[in-house]
């Protein structure tokens, strides 16, 4: 039969749990703003009934049970919600730092700027329409020559400020992405390891994985990654956990964190020359396109020598595995031209060697775009003045220069100059008059071939990159204010795309907010209760000792 004294183990229990109870309960309400602080259970079970299948055990015995006991705490978390969490927070990280760039660029395009490249344009065509009127005017020349010297002041600095910007971008990536990722996965390494020595001396740890989590959390807006666990054996039929975390690029997982063990990222900001090429049938290889990658990620170890792949040549982790987050806004913003690396198929070889290349399609447009949209229209506005002077048909009186001394090298925005025929002419340099008929201009002006400079700025044409894509069409009158809008269209779809991701994001937190959460009302209740319980457990051990007492010492005096 049960022991007579076993309900003093039962009572014991149940102040004991309610102990416990209203210590975690206090645990819960004094870090309710503890910036990560996961909500913690008391995890309890029934203790069943002991010496029901002994061998005298008496069949009329009650399977009354033994109480109640702790087996542990844990937080209150739901895996689900974190996965989706930290899923919608790469997306976040990606439109986030693509906008922070794209807004940073929308400055130099801004046309409300006084010095600005179209206000100068604009000045440039005025003082060529006076020109034309006295095309002889020396004094006149010489104010086109100043408009014209302050519009090449006003593309080199645009140029130079894509520059710092490519340069500032470059710096935060490294700070504020490279950096500060390889920080938390060496702390999440140190984490782990402390853990695993928690769970070890059978310590939950709740608190360090409290800071695990937080620093999950903010791993996963740089890229995607994957959260694992295993159960590793320690010896007399133990096991503890240990923790693992993976960058995923498709159906490619590649291992940064391996309970204390860690990779770093490295960045190298050398500008490479990337190449895809075709073998035709013959085993000749053509190259159909190639792009320039100003910033490259790779991982390394612990000790800073990079980890390659199976083949043993190539990085593990490229460029191309890292499309998502913090990470591959930076990249794209760095690395990607736009229409610029958008290359057609192109074929190879003849007969049965014939090959054809696939097509690359356009990426993001990031800096690269927006530095060769501006070199191409300081390219097009060069040739298209100095043709128009020139009356040779050989550019014998160039307006426009490259501001070297090879004259091969291409005109750009951070090199376009007066040219030092113009800049040491005496007398007129601007060729007024020619003879042939010139469209969409007074051909009986003295000033003729000066009114058709000014025209070719309002007709319409299509600019193409060298591998024959449309970028846009418009006239040079219009180029910046096209290259304005074409940027404040991807603004205004990152923004979309980043305030949906954002509301997502919210949405989800907030889910895991209810769940793991401290809440004050909830715990004060919870409060009332636990100490309701253990009055109730208190109550029960005084009436067992009243009742063992009468027992003990009254029974069979009672009545006397």
């Amino acid at each position: 039969m049960a022991s007579t004294f076993s309900a003093y183990h039962i009572a014991k229990s149940g102040i004991q749990t309610a102990q416990y109870y209203l210590k975690v309960t206090g645990q819960n309400v004094s870090n309710v703003y503890t910036d990560g602080y996961t909500r913690q259970r008391l995890d309890t079970y029934a203790v069943a009934p002991t010496g029901l299948n002994g061998r005298y055990a008496s069949k009329g015995d009650l399977a009354i049970g033994g109480g109640v006991d702790a087996s542990g705490v844990t937080q209150l978390r739901d895996p689900y919600l974190d996965v989706r969490y930290r899923m919608e927070h790469s997306k976040t990280g990606l439109t986030g730092t693509e906008l922070d760039t794209m807004d940073n660029v929308q400055d130099i395009f801004d046309e409300i700027t006084k010095n600005g490249i179209n206000t100068q344009l604009t000045d440039l065509t005025k003082q060529l329409n006076t020109l034309a009127a006295s095309p002889s005017d020396s004094n006149l020349e010489t104010i086109v020559k100043n408009s014209a010297l302050l519009l090449t002041k006003a593309f080199k600095n645009a140029a130079e400020q894509l520059s710092k910007i490519r340069s500032q971008e470059t710096g935060s990536f490294q700070s504020g992405g490279i950096d500060k990722v390889n920080n938390i996965l060496q702390n999440i390494a140190q984490l782990n390891r402390e853990i695993k020595s928690s769970d070890i001396s059978e310590a939950p740890a709740l608190e360090l994985r409290d800071q695990r989590n937080s620093l999950l959390d903010e791993l996963s807006q740089y890229f995607d990654i994957q959260v694992t666990s295993s159960k590793v054996p320690i010896g007399a039929g133990r096991t503890v956990e240990e923790m693992q975390v993976s960058l995923v690029s498709g159906d490619k997982k590649v291992t940064l964190v391996s309970n204390d063990q860690y990779n770093q990222f490295k960045l190298d900001t050398d500008p490479q020359t990337v190449e895809d090429s075709v073998e035709d049938g013959g085993g000749n290889s053509h190259v159909y396109a190639s792009k320039t990658i100003n910033a490259s990620v790779t991982l390394t170890d612990s000790n800073g020598n990079v980890l390659k792949g199976s083949d043993g040549t190539t990085p593990l982790v490229t460029n191309d595995d890292l499309k998502t987050g913090v990470f591959g806004g930076y990249l794209a913003m760095l690395n990607d031209s736009g229409e610029y690396d958008a290359v057609p198929s192109k074929t190879f070889g003849t007969g049965a060697d014939e090959v054809t290349s696939p097509a690359t399609a356009s990426t993001t447009r990031g800096i690269g775009y927006y530095e060769k949209v501006l070199d191409q229209f300081a390219s097009e506005l060069s040739k298209t003045m100095n043709g128009i002077n020139s009356t040779d048909g050989a550019n014998n009186k160039p307006m426009f220069s490259n501001g070297g001394s090879d004259s091969s090298k291409p005109i750009t925005a951070a090199n376009i100059s007066i040219s030092d025929q113009w800049n040491n002419a005496t007398g007129s340099y601007i060729t007024a008059t020619k003879d042939d008929e010139l469209p969409g201009v007074d051909n009986s002006s003295a000033g003729k071939n000066i009114l058709y400079m000014v025209y070719q700025f309002s007709q319409e044409q299509t600019y193409k990159t060298p591998e024959d894509v449309t970028v846009f069409s418009t006239s040079l009158n219009s180029y910046v204010s096209k290259i304005s809008t074409t940027l404040g269209l991807d603004i205004e779809t990152a923004t979309r795309q980043n305030d949906t991701y954002n509301s997502n994001l919210d949405g989800i937190d907030t889910q895991r907010a209810s769940i793991s959460s401290v809440d004050v009302n909830e715990e004060v209740i919870n409060m009332t209760a636990y100490n309701q319980s253990l009055a109730a457990s208190s109550r029960f051990m005084t009436t067992i000792d009243e009742a063992i007492d009468t027992i003990i010492n009254k029974m069979g005096i009672v009545g006397r």
